[in-house]
């Protein structure tokens, strides 16, 4: 019979490679913006769109698209360097940012900057915030919402390629 110490070891090893096991597949939400300058230099090298969830609270379409298509869609982006890279913006938010150009700005006042007032609204940056793909605004047609984001992030990928010739 193993000594107590040996048999505490081995618990808590366990339960410290179930826990990690648990969480390693977790999805996780859609990040804030905090400085756009860096994540258009990371976009950049990576060949990446950015891609901008304006979203607000209260906002029930907005946590359905999170919940149903974006959470998970930004979660699997992360893993695969080049997909692309989500951010979330609030609209009615103070929160201090840093837009594209490196100018201190909020949240609020950069989706004021884009015009967008209706949420959930997806824009598809460049590295320097230019739009490469048309809008996504509102949460419509939910069974194929998953699939217009899908199509934007692939036609921004290949304006980026072809703007990279």
């Amino acid at each position: 019979m193993a000594p107590p110490a040996a048999a505490w070891q081995r618990l808590i090893l366990w339960l410290i490679l179930a826990c990690w096991a648990g969480t390693a597949g977790a999805v996780l939400p859609v990040p804030k913006a905090a400085n756009l300058a860096a994540d258009g230099q990371l976009a950049h090298s990576t060949g990446q769109p950015v891609v901008i969830l304006f979203s607000r609270t209260p906002c029930g379409w907005c946590d359905k698209a999170r919940r149903e298509h974006l959470d998970a869609m930004a979660t699997q982006a992360a893993a695969q360097p080049g997909s692309a890279l989500f951010r979330q913006i609030d609209l009615d938010s103070d929160a201090p940012l840093i837009d594209f150009s490196g100018q201190r700005t909020r949240h609020r006042d950069f989706a004021r900057k884009h015009s967008v007032t209706m949420t959930p609204t997806l824009l598809f940056l460049a590295a320097d915030g230019r739009d490469l793909a048309a809008p996504i605004v509102g949460y419509r047609l939910a069974e194929f919402y998953g699939t217009l984001i899908e199509d934007a992030i692939e036609d921004s990928r290949d304006r980026l390629r072809s703007n990279a010739k």
